[in-house]
């Protein structure tokens, strides 16, 4: 699943590192660079470098299991001696595929797609945060990952990592918080992301970076991932821009309201004890985490429209060290990192999955909402059926609008207007509507999708089309040529390419083959959701 394709290449690669060897016309040279723990080697494919899995912290595995991540250092003998191999993939974080349980502990490493060696380069860096509600995924998915095509078209360097998943990135317990160097639990994925970010500060000018100029982007539960380190004090002044694609804007959750939920773990794992606890196999916490039961780690509603009282628990939380606050309150309160922001997302957010066959039929789409949305009350639900009514549109395209509208897209809007009230850098926001010319599959899941997705924008953007679209038409490529041209803008200047698209709220950009700017998307849907109080319906990581 995760086959890692190298174009060959011939010819001699020369750098300021080091001199490239001729490994012959059918295999790509190795490529060079230095770091803080020891040099690594890489690959060179014609296209640019890579650099795969170098490691960033120490394995946190048996004491270091749910402890802070530790930086290599050679003082305590933890840094590689000679060169590092990173001319292949590694292992992903532990995590749950399919009801198996796969991947290992020791997954904390990062790579590095650059066009230039050169150390006085001074290229722009793009550091990416995978998405996977915080549970699943790895920094190198082919598809939904940058690579060596995009750093060269974009003449900019991309980062991205690996960070702890699931209960091993964010468990929180009375046990773990006693036993923590910080007074607190959970969160630990995040501050894996953090460290990762110190290494990108400390060693990307080798790689041709600018450590002053890095934009730091994540989709999905990376977009969430975003949103909490321009919360964080503990992330200050390691990024200069942000991009958020579809994050969960609802982080409420507290460390000690955590605990209380996750008692249900605990008591699945029979200990009592931190020794217990780390003297357990991946697979026994993997399976122990509450995924069909409260706090329902699972979140399988989150394709659905909301029903009254039914709320999932929350893998992010305010634990008192990474995050002191909600990231609401960080903006209100002028604590969060005021760096130039997109935050985007797209038309039919909950479009990546089979869609229920009986929804096609518009009375039983109709019953359905009055089911569900009646459950707040019966004028909730019908005015919910006069905002997306079946007509000009399909039931498909209005079932998943509502349910994007009310999870991710109306959220998204307050999320964006605490940003830009609250600090002093431009805050802008788009809508993705263009959509693919033909069913797509995106992140190997079984659909059948042909909207506005969620994940359209960064598979666009990486220029992985055909990872989800075995021919894409012209109005394909034209969309993935806008994002890109918008995006890159934003990392270079601080500001989208079109002109026209001002900072929220303001405008509101939408982005298909071209760049069209409204006044705002969906308004009106958006004021009665969040009216009603749904902003606590959104989707949460």
């Amino acid at each position: 699943m995760y086959m890692f394709i190298f174009w060959c290449v011939s010819g001699i690669l020369f750098n300021d590192v080091t001199q490239g060897f001729l490994f012959g016309d059918q295999y790509p040279q190795p490529a060079f660079a230095p770091t803080s723990c020891g040099p690594v080697r890489g690959r060179f494919d014609g296209n640019a470098y890579g650099y795969r899995g170098i490691p960033y912290a120490v394995p946190p595995v048996r004491t270091r299991r749910w402890q802070p991540p530790e930086p290599l250092s050679h003082a305590d003998g933890t840094c590689w001696p000679g060169t590092f191999d990173a001319s292949i993939l590694k292992t992903q974080c532990v995590q749950r595929l399919d009801d198996r349980v796969v991947g290992t502990e020791d997954c904390l490493h990062l790579n590095v797609w650059t066009p230039t060696n050169m150390t006085s380069a001074n290229l722009p860096v793009m550091v990416f945060i995978h998405g996977g509600s915080l549970e699943i995924g790895n920094g190198d998915t082919p598809g939904y990952a940058p690579n060596e095509q995009l750093a060269r078209d974009t003449n900019t360097v991309y980062v991205s990592m690996n960070y702890r998943l699931q209960a091993f990135g964010f468990m929180a317990l009375d046990i773990l918080t006693q036993n923590s160097k910080t007074n607190t639990s959970g969160n630990y994925g995040f501050m894996d992301q953090i460290l990762a970010l110190k290494w990108v500060q400390e060693n990307i000018r080798n790689f041709g970076g600018d450590p002053n100029k890095v934009t730091l982007f994540g989709q999905s539960s990376g977009g969430t991932s975003v949103m909490v380190l321009l919360a964080s004090p503990l992330a200050k002044g390691l990024f200069q821009k942000a991009w958020m694609l579809s994050a969960s804007p609802l982080l409420t959750k507290t460390l000690d309201g955590a605990v209380i939920d996750n008692r249900v773990f605990l008591e699945s794992t029979n200990c009592t004890n931190i020794t217990c606890l780390q003297q357990l196999s991946p697979d026994v916490i993997t399976q122990a985490v509450p995924w069909d039961v409260y706090p329902f780690w699972a979140m399988a509603d989150q394709v659905d429209v909301p029903i009254k009282g039914q709320l999932d628990g929350g893998l992010a939380i305010v634990d008192g060290f990474v995050l002191q606050e909600t990231p609401q309150d960080a903006w209100i309160n002028g604590r969060s990192n005021d760096v130039p922001l997109i935050i985007g997302t797209t038309a039919q957010e909950s479009d990546f999955v089979i869609f229920p066959n009986e929804l096609l039929n518009q009375s039983i789409y109709e019953e359905h909402v009055m089911s569900n949305l009646g459950t707040f009350s019966t004028d909730i639900a019908k005015m919910a059926l006069r905002l997306y009514p079946v007509g000009k549109e399909s039931v498909r395209y209005q079932f998943t609008s509502m349910v994007s509208d009310v999870r991710v897209g109306c959220g998204n809007d307050v999320m964006a207007l605490w940003a830009a009230v609250n600090t002093n850098s431009p805050v802008y926001r788009y809508v993705v509507t263009s959509q693919p010319s033909a069913p797509v599959k995106p992140f190997g899941i079984l659909s059948d999708t042909v909207l506005s997705f969620h994940g359209w924008d960064g598979y666009a953007f990486f220029g992985n089309l055909p990872d989800v679209l075995e021919h894409p038409s012209t109005d394909d490529i034209l969309f993935e040529a806008n994002i890109r041209r918008e995006i890159m803008s934003f990392v270079q200047n601080g500001s989208p390419y079109s002109i026209d698209w001002l900072p929220f709220p303001e405008s509101v950009a939408l982005l298909s083959d071209d760049t069209t700017v409204t006044s705002g998307y969906h308004a009106y849907q958006c004021n009665f959701w969040m009216q009603n109080g749904f902003f606590s319906y959104s989707w949460v990581n």
